[in-house]
């Protein structure tokens, strides 16, 4: 292995290390498993076009805390600029039921930039996004306008919230995470700003994800993880609530 493969590699496990070391989490953390079904359509270099169906449910919860299931769908529509640089456009739609009595539905506009770090992105005959080295470091920013609308006569809300997510994947078996047969690492940590302190338990939180991937081909792609959520009041405040989720994802790509 070479010299720059292994300081890659130093810096993907130094990398893991900081973003699962041991955190407070509260006595009884809730359990979820999400899915992902992401399909997208790479129209040119340029433009992406998608759609994320992501069902998720809470399996287990302290005594006392309902139950709940959510169904969102988000279309999308990226747009690459230049070598280092991709804008994101999503909407989210979204049911939820909260409790027996109580169901609310999102709508969720989403606008953010990605910014590849270490690893631009080269030109060739083929439509898809490649990076240049076994490790990429990428960061995702996005700012959504949240809108919540209820079943009840619970007072609808609105509310503008920043995020902003750290990604690191490592190809394992192959020389690049777009190389056909690659199994890869990849962890992540996101915090989420609320511009104010609405009335609502997961809006101010960091999400840390953990995985494994694997693609199969251009067409297919496979991931799991482990995801834990830490959620608290304001930004000023201690995290109180704790989530730990299984969440896979399979993606097809045309």
């Amino acid at each position: 292995m070479s010299w720059t493969k292994r300081q890659d590699g130093v810096a993907a496990c130094a990398f893991v290390v900081l973003l699962i070391a041991p955190v407070a989490a509260s006595a009884q953390p809730d359990t979820q498993i999400w899915a992902n079904f992401n399909f997208d359509w790479v129209r040119s270099h340029q433009t992406t076009l998608g759609v994320d169906v992501e069902p998720k449910v809470l399996v287990s919860a302290p005594a006392g805390d309902p139950g709940w299931a959510t169904f969102d769908v988000i279309p999308s529509f990226e747009f690459t600029r230049g070598l280092w640089l991709d804008v994101v456009n999503e909407l989210l739609v979204g049911r939820t039921k909260q409790t027996d009595d109580l169901d609310s539905t999102e709508v969720t506009p989403r606008f953010g930039l990605r910014l590849h770090i270490l690893s631009n992105l080269r030109t060739s005959l083929e439509k898809e996004k490649r990076p240049k080295k076994r490790l990429v470091l990428r960061d995702l920013a996005r700012v959504e306008w949240r809108n919540l609308f209820y079943s009840t006569d619970k007072p609808n809300s609105s509310t503008v919230r920043f995020r902003n997510r750290v990604e690191l994947l490592w190809a394992i078996n192959r020389g690049r995470i777009s190389d056909n047969g690659a199994l890869y690492l990849q962890v992540d940590d996101e915090w989420f700003w609320p511009l104010d302190e609405p009335d609502e338990r997961y809006a101010n939180k960091e999400r840390t994800r953990s995985g494994l991937g694997y693609r199969h081909s251009s067409a297919w792609r496979y991931e799991a993880f482990f995801v834990l959520n830490r959620s608290r009041k304001s930004a000023d405040a201690s995290f109180t609530d704790t989530d730990y989720v299984a969440e896979v994802t399979m993606k097809r790509v045309w």
